[in-house]
Order: C-alpha cells, then structure tokens, then sequence
C-alpha cells in the first residue's frame, strides 16, 4: 500500500515542501539537567542595544525550547524573575547553538551572526546587572543549568567591555568552574551569537599554529587571490596578537594588528596596502605574528610571502 499526504506541517506551522525528496521527522525527548547549558551571556550591552543569553544543545537529540524557563538567582538560592521562553514549541538540534533575548534584529545588526533562525524573541528577560548576577536556565522540575557572572571575568587588557560577551570556554567542565567563561575575541567583533565560541577549546590543537592559505597573492583587481590570508590556531585561549608586515630588508609596512584579543582558531587579512592606504611593491614579505597571554608566556610565528603581479 502506498501512502500519499498533502500539505504537511511542522510543529512551527512550516508547511513541508512537496517537491522534496524527504523530510526529517523526529521527537522531542524531555530536557534533563545539563542537557542544556549556558553558552555565552552579553549581560553590558553597548548603549541603546539589548542583553542576549545564548544556549547550547549539549545532547545528541532534539529537546523542545518550550520546556524551558531563563531567571535570575536571589541572594537566598532562590529562582527569581522567572520568564517562559515560549509558549509554543521550539526545537533545538543537537550541538546547535540559539540566542534568547528581546530583540533579535537588534542582535544581528551589532554582531556577526551565522544562524539568524536560531533566536528565541522574548518578551522580557530577567534583569541582568552589569556587574555581576546569575543566570539559570530551569524546567519547572529543576534548574538545568546556572551560571554566575562577574565583570571581573572579562580581559583585563580591555578598557571598555560593554558591547563584550562572555563566552564558555568548555562544556565538559562545570560551568562555574574558575576560567570557564572568557571574553569573546576583539578578532570575532567581541561576540559569536548563534554558533561556536571564538574563545572555545579544541582537545585536537597540539600546538599554536600560525600558516598562510595562499604563499602568493596578487592584489591587482582581477579578482583572483587579491588577498593574503593568514590562518591562526591556539591550543590556549586569552591570547592577544600583534601583527606586522615587513619587507625582506625588515621595513615595516603595514601594522596589521595591534594588541588584539584573538580567538582559540581564526584569520586575519592583508590587502597588500601598506599603513598610509597605499599598494606595497611587488616583492617579498614578512609576516611576523607575536602573541602573548596574561600569564606572561609569549611566542613568535614567522611566514614568508610573494605579492605578485602579472608580467603583462
């Protein structure tokens, strides 16, 4: 027997395209604790933007948002402030990322965002001080997970962290644990809303790693490999990065980076100007990348590359 049916809707009322081969149908498991944890909280918006919680689905199966309350802590232990993230079902996919808060196009106007369907808009959030405060995520049969916050937590080499978010480092450890939650990198635009954290551990990094994607560019506007991309990799987070680009006589022509907060893994480009906006000659060049932590430990990369041009 052959079964047809027409016209079928997800939960979110989406109506399955016809023309498609085949859709994905599952069922929500009930949320557990620690089934869903505290990612990332931006708790000191930069003036006039909003506060924003994100939430990672640390499971390997879909859970239903609508199970799930975000509140405050009082000072006895207490769940206070107490605010449903929605009234209707809202899946979230094992090992994604979503954003709470109230205005999610306010979200993605001050920041990159990967997964712009991935945002929960609520009415209201809890207040979350700008100094320090809990966050908890709660069924109505238990806390799922909490995370307490302080201003101290952010980098002290930032001298304004508004607009800054913390951001969990890992999520096998406990979230409280002492160096769990790290300001988001300077590199990444201080927040990673939707997808992994820039300041998240990779247990397969070795060792700190600074490579070039392309040995030779040539950026004379024919639109191939007019850009010189220089790849970086940590085993640690916290790093801050200077970058500079010197001709091989050493005369530096292009600070690229200058005391930047960097991601555990991400890029930087050279354009091939130099610092007064002007085209670098064709020739060979030095790439000199410093990084450096809090704790005083230091290293240098070198890499060597040709800027080009065509010989007609």
């Amino acid at each position: 027997n052959l079964l047809t049916v027409n016209n079928i809707m997800d939960c979110a009322g989406n109506v399955i395209d016809p023309l498609a081969n085949s859709a994905k149908l599952f069922m929500a498991e009930k949320i557990k604790q620690a089934d869903i944890l505290i990612s990332e909280v931006l708790f000191n918006p930069r003036n006039g933007s909003v506060d924003f919680i994100e939430i990672y689905n640390h499971t390997n199966h879909v859970l239903d948002l609508k199970e799930l309350s975000l509140a405050n802590v009082s000072s006895s232990g207490d769940l206070s402030s107490v605010k449903s993230l929605s009234n209707i079902s809202q899946f979230i996919l094992p090992k994604s990322y979503w954003v709470l808060t109230t205005n999610p196009e306010d979200i993605k106007q001050q920041y990159k965002v990967e997964n712009p369907n991935q945002f929960v808009k609520m009415s209201s959030l809890p207040s979350y001080n700008n100094d320090k405060g809990s966050v908890a995520l709660a069924t109505d049969r238990f806390t799922v997970d909490r995370f307490d916050y302080n201003d101290s937590m952010h980098l002290a080499l930032l001298k304004n962290v508004k607009g800054v978010s913390l951001e969990r480092v890992s999520f096998t450890k406990p979230t409280n644990e002492l160096g769990n939650f790290k300001s988001a990198a300077q590199s990444i635009g201080f927040a990673t809303p939707t997808y992994r954290n820039s300041q998240e551990e990779d247990i397969n990094t070795l060792k700190n790693n600074v490579s070039l994607a392309n040995k030779v560019f040539s950026p004379d506007g024919d639109g191939y490999e007019e850009l010189l991309q220089i790849d970086y990799r940590f085993v640690d987070n916290g790093n801050v990065a200077n970058v500079n680009i010197y001709t091989d006589k050493g005369i530096l022509v292009r600070k690229l980076q200058r005391n930047t907060s960097v991601a555990t893994a991400g890029n930087f480009i050279w354009d091939g100007l130099n610092d007064a906006g002007q085209k670098s000659k064709v020739g060979i060049y030095i790439i000199k990348f410093d990084a450096f932590a809090l704790n005083g430990k230091t290293e240098s990369f070198k890499q060597t590359c040709v800027l080009a041009t065509k010989l007609n």
